[in-house]
């Protein structure tokens, strides 16, 4: 059965951890791309997600609430649920007595994490961001009561996952 105790673990993973590529994976994983309950993105119905980031928009008048609401009722129907990682997020989990555990690479990574970057598309500005908030990002995970995971090298969500015995169903 593997390490999953309950349905619905939430996982906050950081950016380019593999959180899209293992919800096309697997069944039992879910996805919830933060950016299309935060902004409101019309007009960019037909835009890449990953070209998206970065993009200034206006704030969705729903959000977090419309966000808080998918997250749960995902929790009653997929083993992991992948969530934003961002503090402002964490802190919207807390107050919503979520648990979850926070993934995040090793600042040694980071440079492996770039290329991944650059490789599915994002934006310069994007990536930047990413990249340079890593220190503050990590003191601000540190500080959450929380599981934390912090991947190695090119590991990703997946690898550790399996590592550590969790249960993930093939996609059919």
């Amino acid at each position: 059965m593997g390490n999953l105790l309950k349905k619905g673990i939430i996982i906050a993973g950081f950016a380019g951890i593999g959180k899209t590529t293992l919800a096309k994976k697997y069944k039992n994983v879910i996805d919830i791309e933060s950016s299309y309950y935060k902004w409101d993105n019309t007009g960019l119905e037909y835009t890449n997600t990953e070209n998206r980031k970065g993009i200034v928009l206006p704030e969705n008048p729903n959000w977090p609430n419309n966000y808080i609401n998918k997250i749960k009722e995902a929790q009653l129907m997929y083993d992991i649920v992948l969530v934003w990682v961002h503090p402002d997020a964490l802190d919207i989990y807390d107050k919503e007595k979520l648990e979850y555990i926070i993934i995040y690479p090793s600042k040694d990574s980071l440079s492996i994490y770039k290329q991944r970057y650059y490789n599915r598309g994002n934006t310069e500005k994007y990536i930047s961001r990413i990249i340079d908030t890593y220190d503050m990002r990590k003191r601000q995970f540190d500080k959450k009561n929380a599981q934390k995971v912090i991947l190695e090298n090119d590991e990703t969500l997946e690898d550790y996952l399996i590592k550590n015995d969790y249960y993930l169903e093939d996609a059919v």
